[in-house]
């Protein structure tokens, strides 16, 4: 699990950021996800889908079948700022159509 901040590469040349601060956070609002903290950078990395939030924010999805809650998306919310992907908030849900914004791309 990720204690702390994180930088990766997201396969391509922009690097992938998840402070501490964004980790106590999801951990605060959403605690279902703090057994995936490590499945971010994955979903952020290989998205299923991406939509573009109302204000500009990027969501990505990715499915996983075998969690403790059941089969749901993972959304990872962040934006792109100088060559990095900035983490903002990360949770669940099982419902794609009540993630607000526009699909712009799907695997």
């Amino acid at each position: 699990m990720m204690n702390g901040a994180c930088r990766e590469r997201d396969g391509g040349a922009m690097k992938i950021k998840l402070s501490k601060r964004v980790v106590n956070h999801i951990v605060r609002r959403h605690p279902e996800v703090k057994a995936y903290i490590h499945k971010i950078a994955e979903t952020v990395r290989g998205p299923d889908i991406i939509i573009r939030g109302m204000r500009g924010e990027l969501k990505a999805l990715k499915f996983y079948s075998a969690l403790h809650i059941g089969p749901k998306y993972l959304v990872v919310v962040h934006r792109e700022l100088h060559e990095e992907k900035v983490i903002i908030t990360a949770y669940f849900t099982s419902n794609v159509a009540r993630v607000k914004g526009e699909m712009i791309w799907r695997k």
